[in-house]
Protein backbone atom coordinates (compact mmCIF):
# COMPACT_ATOMS: atom_id res chain seq x y z
CA UNK A 1 0.00 0.00 0.00
CA UNK A 2 1.61 3.77 -1.39
CA UNK A 3 0.99 6.76 0.23
CA UNK A 4 -1.10 7.41 -3.38
CA UNK A 5 -3.14 4.51 -2.48
CA UNK A 6 -3.91 6.30 0.77
CA UNK A 7 -4.36 9.75 -0.70
CA UNK A 8 -7.13 8.13 -2.70
CA UNK A 9 -9.07 6.46 0.09
CA UNK A 10 -8.93 10.15 1.79
CA UNK A 11 -10.22 11.57 -1.74
CA UNK A 12 -12.93 9.03 -1.41
CA UNK A 13 -14.38 9.27 2.17
CA UNK A 14 -13.87 13.51 1.79
CA UNK A 15 -16.25 13.37 -0.67
CA UNK A 16 -18.43 11.03 1.25
CA UNK A 17 -18.58 12.70 4.46
CA UNK A 18 -18.79 15.90 2.16
CA UNK A 19 -22.01 14.25 0.86
CA UNK A 20 -23.24 13.85 4.10
CA UNK A 21 -22.44 17.14 5.74
CA UNK A 22 -24.74 18.61 2.73
CA UNK A 23 -27.41 16.56 2.25
CA UNK A 24 -27.67 14.15 5.37
CA UNK A 25 -26.39 16.35 8.47
CA UNK A 26 -28.08 14.08 10.95
CA UNK A 27 -25.69 11.19 9.95
CA UNK A 28 -22.60 13.70 9.46
CA UNK A 29 -22.95 14.65 13.16
CA UNK A 30 -23.68 10.91 14.08
CA UNK A 31 -19.75 10.41 12.94
CA UNK A 32 -17.41 9.53 16.28
CA UNK A 33 -13.86 11.38 16.19
CA UNK A 34 -10.72 9.41 14.76
CA UNK A 35 -9.61 6.52 16.66
CA UNK A 36 -6.56 7.83 18.82
CA UNK A 37 -3.16 5.95 18.61
CA UNK A 38 -3.59 3.65 21.93
CA UNK A 39 -6.88 2.53 20.59
CA UNK A 40 -5.44 1.66 17.46
CA UNK A 41 -2.68 -0.13 18.81
CA UNK A 42 -5.06 -1.93 21.64
CA UNK A 43 -6.86 -3.18 18.54
CA UNK A 44 -3.63 -4.64 16.58
CA UNK A 45 -2.88 -6.26 19.98
CA UNK A 46 -6.12 -8.01 20.23
CA UNK A 47 -6.12 -8.65 16.42
CA UNK A 48 -3.22 -10.22 16.98
CA UNK A 49 -2.24 -8.74 13.78
CA UNK A 50 -1.52 -5.46 11.87
CA UNK A 51 -4.64 -3.56 10.00
CA UNK A 52 -4.67 -3.29 6.51
CA UNK A 53 -3.85 0.31 5.67
CA UNK A 54 -6.80 1.33 4.21
CA UNK A 55 -8.51 0.28 7.60
CA UNK A 56 -6.28 1.85 9.65
CA UNK A 57 -6.87 4.99 7.64
CA UNK A 58 -10.78 4.84 7.97
CA UNK A 59 -10.14 4.45 11.39
CA UNK A 60 -7.95 7.88 11.37
CA UNK A 61 -10.52 9.43 10.21
CA UNK A 62 -13.73 7.71 12.28
CA UNK A 63 -13.82 5.56 14.93
CA UNK A 64 -17.38 4.72 14.29
CA UNK A 65 -20.85 6.03 14.78
CA UNK A 66 -22.91 6.92 17.80
CA UNK A 67 -25.51 4.74 18.94
CA UNK A 68 -29.36 5.30 17.61
CA UNK A 69 -31.29 8.22 19.74
CA UNK A 70 -33.93 6.33 21.81
CA UNK A 71 -37.06 8.36 22.57
CA UNK A 72 -38.27 6.77 25.65
CA UNK A 73 -41.81 7.53 26.70
CA UNK A 74 -42.68 8.80 23.08
CA UNK A 75 -44.23 7.02 20.40
CA UNK A 76 -41.71 8.75 18.50
CA UNK A 77 -39.62 5.37 17.95
CA UNK A 78 -35.72 4.87 16.85
CA UNK A 79 -34.09 7.97 15.13
CA UNK A 80 -31.48 5.52 12.94
CA UNK A 81 -29.05 8.30 11.87
CA UNK A 82 -25.62 6.64 10.84
CA UNK A 83 -26.94 3.98 9.62
CA UNK A 84 -25.13 5.29 6.55
CA UNK A 85 -24.04 1.93 4.45
CA UNK A 86 -25.80 -0.23 2.38
CA UNK A 87 -28.01 -2.97 4.44
CA UNK A 88 -28.10 -0.44 7.62
CA UNK A 89 -24.81 -1.07 8.07
CA UNK A 90 -23.29 1.47 11.03
CA UNK A 91 -19.77 2.40 10.98
CA UNK A 92 -17.64 0.49 13.95
CA UNK A 93 -15.47 1.95 17.22
CA UNK A 94 -12.23 0.11 17.56
CA UNK A 95 -13.92 -2.01 20.54
CA UNK A 96 -16.41 -2.92 18.57
CA UNK A 97 -14.29 -4.38 15.98
CA UNK A 98 -12.07 -5.87 18.53
CA UNK A 99 -15.15 -7.69 19.82
CA UNK A 100 -16.99 -9.13 16.50
CA UNK A 101 -13.53 -10.26 15.57
CA UNK A 102 -13.70 -12.17 18.73
CA UNK A 103 -16.71 -13.34 16.98
CA UNK A 104 -15.64 -14.47 14.02
CA UNK A 105 -12.86 -16.25 15.02
CA UNK A 106 -15.09 -18.32 17.45
CA UNK A 107 -17.67 -19.31 14.30
CA UNK A 108 -14.68 -19.72 12.25
CA UNK A 109 -12.96 -22.31 14.71
CA UNK A 110 -16.51 -23.85 15.00
CA UNK A 111 -16.71 -24.05 11.10
CA UNK A 112 -13.00 -25.64 11.29
CA UNK A 113 -14.11 -28.37 14.09
CA UNK A 114 -17.21 -29.24 11.52
CA UNK A 115 -14.89 -29.33 8.37
CA UNK A 116 -17.66 -27.68 6.64
CA UNK A 117 -15.29 -25.52 4.33
CA UNK A 118 -12.74 -26.16 1.70
CA UNK A 119 -9.32 -24.50 2.86
CA UNK A 120 -9.90 -21.78 -0.19
CA UNK A 121 -13.36 -21.01 1.51
CA UNK A 122 -13.31 -17.46 3.58
CA UNK A 123 -15.33 -18.89 5.70
CA UNK A 124 -12.36 -20.61 6.51
CA UNK A 125 -10.29 -17.89 7.32
CA UNK A 126 -12.79 -15.41 9.51
CA UNK A 127 -9.90 -14.49 11.77
CA UNK A 128 -8.37 -12.73 8.95
CA UNK A 129 -11.84 -10.86 8.57
CA UNK A 130 -11.83 -7.61 10.20
CA UNK A 131 -14.86 -5.95 10.83
CA UNK A 132 -15.45 -2.24 9.94
CA UNK A 133 -19.35 -1.64 10.13
CA UNK A 134 -22.49 -3.60 11.84
CA UNK A 135 -25.81 -3.79 10.91
CA UNK A 136 -28.72 -4.58 13.35
CA UNK A 137 -29.02 -8.33 11.95
CA UNK A 138 -25.92 -10.24 12.78
CA UNK A 139 -24.60 -9.17 9.75
CA UNK A 140 -21.40 -7.78 9.76
CA UNK A 141 -18.80 -6.21 6.64
CA UNK A 142 -15.38 -6.78 6.79
CA UNK A 143 -12.12 -6.20 5.32
CA UNK A 144 -10.23 -9.31 4.24
CA UNK A 145 -6.49 -9.75 5.56
CA UNK A 146 -5.49 -12.99 3.87
CA UNK A 147 -2.18 -12.37 2.43
CA UNK A 148 -2.53 -12.79 -1.97
CA UNK A 149 -4.90 -11.35 -4.35
CA UNK A 150 -7.84 -10.71 -1.48
CA UNK A 151 -6.03 -8.80 0.30
CA UNK A 152 -8.24 -5.75 1.21
CA UNK A 153 -11.45 -6.75 -0.39
CA UNK A 154 -14.46 -5.81 1.47
CA UNK A 155 -17.28 -8.51 1.90
CA UNK A 156 -20.29 -8.19 3.15
CA UNK A 157 -21.54 -11.86 5.24
CA UNK A 158 -25.11 -12.19 7.04
CA UNK A 159 -23.75 -14.35 9.86
CA UNK A 160 -27.01 -13.90 11.65
CA UNK A 161 -28.66 -15.64 8.46
CA UNK A 162 -26.27 -18.43 8.41
CA UNK A 163 -24.93 -16.68 5.33
CA UNK A 164 -21.15 -17.90 5.47
CA UNK A 165 -20.34 -17.40 1.57
CA UNK A 166 -19.93 -13.42 1.83
CA UNK A 167 -20.78 -11.09 -1.19
CA UNK A 168 -17.89 -9.03 -2.59
CA UNK A 169 -18.79 -5.39 -2.03
CA UNK A 170 -15.23 -3.72 -3.39
CA UNK A 171 -11.47 -4.74 -4.15
CA UNK A 172 -10.63 -2.00 -1.73
CA UNK A 173 -12.45 0.32 0.82
CA UNK A 174 -11.95 3.47 -1.67
CA UNK A 175 -13.48 1.65 -3.97
CA UNK A 176 -16.32 0.82 -1.63
CA UNK A 177 -16.53 3.80 -0.26
CA UNK A 178 -16.47 5.74 -4.01
CA UNK A 179 -19.31 3.38 -4.94
CA UNK A 180 -21.39 3.85 -2.15
CA UNK A 181 -21.10 7.67 -2.61
CA UNK A 182 -21.92 7.46 -6.38
CA UNK A 183 -25.19 5.56 -5.67
CA UNK A 184 -25.94 8.29 -2.95
CA UNK A 185 -25.13 11.02 -5.39
CA UNK A 186 -27.11 9.85 -8.15
CA UNK A 187 -29.57 8.01 -6.16
CA UNK A 188 -29.04 4.89 -8.10
CA UNK A 189 -27.81 1.43 -6.86
CA UNK A 190 -25.18 0.20 -4.86
CA UNK A 191 -25.40 -3.16 -6.19
CA UNK A 192 -29.12 -4.01 -4.55
CA UNK A 193 -29.17 -1.23 -2.59
CA UNK A 194 -30.64 1.91 -3.02
CA UNK A 195 -30.78 4.86 -1.08
CA UNK A 196 -33.47 6.71 -0.21
CA UNK A 197 -34.36 9.20 2.64
CA UNK A 198 -35.59 8.57 5.71
CA UNK A 199 -38.40 10.75 7.57
CA UNK A 200 -38.50 10.59 11.38
CA UNK A 201 -41.94 11.62 13.61
CA UNK A 202 -39.73 14.29 14.66
CA UNK A 203 -39.02 15.88 11.46
CA UNK A 204 -35.54 14.86 11.16
CA UNK A 205 -34.13 12.98 7.98
CA UNK A 206 -31.36 10.15 7.18
CA UNK A 207 -30.04 7.87 4.99
CA UNK A 208 -31.86 4.67 4.30
CA UNK A 209 -30.84 1.88 1.99
CA UNK A 210 -34.46 -0.13 0.49
CA UNK A 211 -33.47 -3.63 -1.27
CA UNK A 212 -34.54 -3.95 -4.62
CA UNK A 213 -34.27 -7.46 -6.82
Amino acid sequence: MTSIDLALFDQAWDRFESWLAARSPADHAALRPPATSAELAELERRLGFALHPELRRLLERRSGVVEPEWNRGSEQGVFPAGNILPLGHRLASTAEIASMHEILVDVGEDNDEADLWDEEDLAGHLGLCVPFALPNDGGVAFVDHRPGPTYGHVYEMGIGSGDLEGTLWGVSLTEFVGAVTDALETGGPFLYYWPVTFEHASGRTCVEWNVRS
